[in-house]
């Protein structure tokens, strides 16, 4: 997912120093966001689904063309920084990442995510075959939503139905013994 980025915007211009300082910054605040949930692991999986989260969300509820939509363009920088060094998951199929999903559901009353979100979300992981839709690339994904949230705009930007379905998706999946 994070291969090819050799064509980064190079340091030595003063636009290009802007523009890597823009991503940095994004880039750590990415990495906080996930060190403050001890329960989700830091790898490129769980990148690639804050990735997906981001995205997603920002094609439905943030205007095309706008400021807005232009102002993402430094996460997706700072996503891409984050995610290329790190490692691969080395166990998709394992449950690392569950509690996060058992603490988000006691913090907040999950509604029940309307069918259409629910494969909304299975097509978003279906567009990337490399990353597999499991606990931790959920919780990414989840996080990826929050993220996205100072972007929109308008009376149907909410949230809950797409944290919602990130939660029953994972509910789906087997859990920790």
């Amino acid at each position: 997912m994070f291969c090819g980025l050799d064509q980064w915007p190079s340091e030595g211009s003063g636009r290009g120093q802007r523009v890597v300082r823009v991503h940095e910054y994004h880039r750590d605040r990415i990495a906080a966001l996930f060190a403050s949930q001890p329960d989700l692991p830091l790898h490129q999986d769980t990148v690639a689904g804050f990735l997906q989260g981001f995205i997603v969300t920002g094609a439905y509820f943030v205007p095309e063309g706008g400021v807005e939509q232009e102002s993402m363009f430094p996460v997706l920088g700072g996503t891409l920084l984050l995610g290329q060094d790190l490692p691969l998951d080395d166990d998709p199929d394992s449950t690392a990442g569950c509690g996060f999903f058992e603490r988000a559901v006691c913090a907040m009353e999950v509604p029940e995510p309307p069918d259409d979100v629910c494969d909304l979300v299975r097509r978003a992981f279906a567009l990337v075959p490399d990353t597999p839709m499991n606990h931790a690339s959920l919780g990414g994904f989840y996080l990826g939503v929050l993220y996205s949230g100072p972007y929109w705009s308008g009376s149907d930007a909410n949230p809950a139905a797409w944290l919602a379905a990130a939660c029953r998706l994972a509910g789906d999946l087997p859990h920790r013994p």
